[in-house]
């Protein structure tokens, strides 16, 4: 028996019975009747034929709602997995992993640098493919485009609401969080949980430390998912999409006002110029990739934009706001592990102090 929120039959119940009561009711006047068995009359076949139509449009919507229930919750699974991750490779480094390293042997290009991710393999029993892909890379002296499992899928990164990388690139659909702020490559501008390489190159990943985070765990934003892109960079795609615009300027670099969204949300509106490429690969330590900021709300009304152009992916500062195709809100790992829904009518102030790891600012989730 399907039941509705107040654990009260549907309507598809009441449908249901009323059907099942005809065809008895039918049945046994049927028995009674001494000549031949009649059969169904027209208006008899129309009638079920109406009550079969108007089950279908009650169980189809019912049906997706269910498979969106196991989906999220697949998510949300995926999410506490890789919070648990994070936690051990603190214990077993005194740190978390930072949002990207550059490689040794090419440290003037920070796209080139490998994410968070592939530090945390060995903890999500991925072993083997650690060591294969610190062995091809030399341990990172080498770009990551130069190794065969740059193109390995890995499931934990991926949530099964969203659909797959078209090209046969792995995808994927999960990033740390660098807080709010728009540098991605400048390590002293980043005030989340996870900090990157220094723009001169002079250092090629920041890790920080449970110590740092002094406005606590549990009031601290780790992770969150975005969406894989079309690999298509004409064609905008529609709806609901992580893929950046190209080249739209501000003033501001952290925690901007509302006002100061808009105006630039709205800009970026405007730009046609994009990359279809976001969400393709889990190795790479770039935003709209594996890293996104929190200096706009989940599904932001405009489209995620760079604060000017660039080639592969967004190795450019932006607006990289975390969505997703779960109705009404983002999946999160706060920073104490837990998985947790995020709306995305948070108010804006409280969601920005979510993605700060020392602003002092008590927040309370919705």
């Amino acid at each position: 028996m399907l039941l509705g929120p107040s654990n009260r039959p549907t309507p598809t119940f009441g449908i249901l019975a009323i059907f099942f009561l005809y065809l008895f009711a039918r049945e046994e006047l049927s028995m009674k009747m001494t000549s031949k068995r009649s059969a169904f009359t027209l208006v008899e076949l129309l009638v079920v034929i109406a009550i079969i139509g108007v089950l279908i449009a009650l169980l189809l919507p019912a049906v997706q709602q269910a498979r969106e229930a196991a989906r999220r919750m697949s998510c949300s699974n995926n999410f506490k997995q890789l919070g648990l991750a994070m936690h051990n490779y603190h214990d077993t480094h005194n740190s978390f992993p930072a949002s990207a390293y550059t490689p040794a042997d090419d440290p003037g290009y920070t796209y080139r640098a490998y994410s968070a991710w592939v530090q945390i393999l060995p903890f999500i029993e991925q072993n083997s493919l650690h060591d294969q892909l610190v062995s091809s890379s030399d341990r990172f002296k080498i770009i990551w485009q130069s190794v065969a499992q740059r193109n390995t899928k890995v499931d934990a990164f991926l949530c099964p609401s969203d659909s797959a990388y078209p090209s046969g690139s792995p995808g994927c659909n999960y990033g740390v969080s660098v807080g709010t702020t728009r540098s991605y490559d400048s390590y002293s501008n980043q005030n989340g949980m996870f900090r990157g390489p220094q723009k001169d190159h002079t250092k090629p990943g920041v890790e920080t430390a449970m110590r740092d985070i002094t406005d606590g765990l549990s009031n601290t934003l780790m992770l969150t998912e975005g969406l894989v892109g079309d690999n298509n960079d004409t064609s905008l795609m529609n709806g609901n999409s992580s893929e950046p615009r190209k080249g739209s300027t501000v003033s501001w670099n952290q925690f901007p006002t509302q006002a100061d969204l808009n105006t630039f949300g709205q800009a970026c509106a405007g730009i046609t110029d994009h990359n279809g490429s976001n969400g393709q690969y889990w190795i790479t330590g770039l935003p709209s990739q594996t890293i996104f900021n929190t200096l706009a709300p989940p599904n932001w009304q405009y489209p995620n934009c760079q604060t000017s152009g660039s080639g592969f992916a967004s190795d450019r500062d932006g607006v990289y706001a975390p969505r997703s195709r779960h109705p009404g809100g983002v999946l999160v790992s706060v920073g104490d592990a837990s998985a947790r829904f995020i709306p995305e009518t948070i108010d804006l102030a409280t969601w920005q102090n979510f993605g700060g790891r020392s602003d002092g600012k008590v927040i309370q989730l919705p």
